[in-house]
């Protein structure tokens, strides 16, 4: 694994508060080859939540959500393990 990452999770910039041990989570179910944070907006949100909202060239997008900030993440997933990777995000994160 290249030198930023560690447990499948890119860790070379910043995470939103909480964030970092879900994106452990979700980088150990089958299927997830990495886990690649990206950026953060700052946002109305209240509360906390990672949800998928769409599949990409490579794999999912994912939004998390942490009072006041949103960050992008993408993971990196086979065309054939998303549907499942998709499914096992929204049983763990409590969004399906």
């Amino acid at each position: 694994m290249p030198r930023h990452f560690k447990k499948g999770v890119k860790r070379e910039h910043h995470f939103l508060n909480g964030l970092e041990k879900k994106l452990e989570e979700i980088a150990a179910i089958p299927g997830v080859k990495k886990v690649i944070p990206g950026r953060i907006y700052a946002s109305d949100s209240r509360g906390f939540e990672i949800k998928v909202t769409r599949e990409t060239k490579t794999g999912l997008k994912l939004v998390a959500k942490s009072d006041g900030s949103v960050q992008e993440v993408f993971l990196v997933v086979d065309r054939k393990d998303r549907k499942e990777v998709w499914r096992e995000i929204e049983r763990k994160m409590g969004t399906g």
